[in-house]
């Protein structure tokens, strides 16, 4: 039986004790949602800036595990509030839209873990 492997990072905050940046299990990954907040705590107004840094914050991890955002499987998206979908996919799709194959994704409209946060990511990775 394949065994979970936690992936931590020192280049992103690291997460709270029972929640992992990321697990692996075989050849998949599975990254927690990230916000914009850099590892010194400092969260960038506005949608824009905080979608980079979450991106960022998703692709520290995943080349921690031996990955990359052109191995993404699927994103899931978090927004504060609907009027940021267009700011978002402007960011969204610097990182993704030129890819032959994108990954797969949903956004949900949702209150944030703190209102701070405009955004949140968590992606599905593979790993070879």
């Amino acid at each position: 039986m394949e065994k979970i492997t936690k992936i931590e990072t020192v280049e992103v905050a690291i997460s709270r004790n029972g929640i992992s940046q990321a697990v692996r299990f075989g050849n998949v990954l599975f990254v927690s949602g990230q916000v914009g907040e850099d590892i010194q705590g400092n969260i960038p107004k506005g949608i824009e800036a905080q979608v980079e840094l979450a991106i960022e914050n998703a692709r520290r991890i995943l080349r921690a595990a031996g990955s990359d955002l052109d191995k993404v499987l699927m994103c899931r998206c978090f927004l504060q509030k609907q009027e940021d979908f267009a700011g978002m996919n402007q960011v969204y799709f610097k990182y993704f839209g030129d890819a032959k194959v994108g990954p797969a994704r949903y956004t949900v409209v949702a209150p944030p873990v703190a209102d701070c946060y405009l955004f949140e990511i968590a992606m599905f990775a593979v790993v070879e």
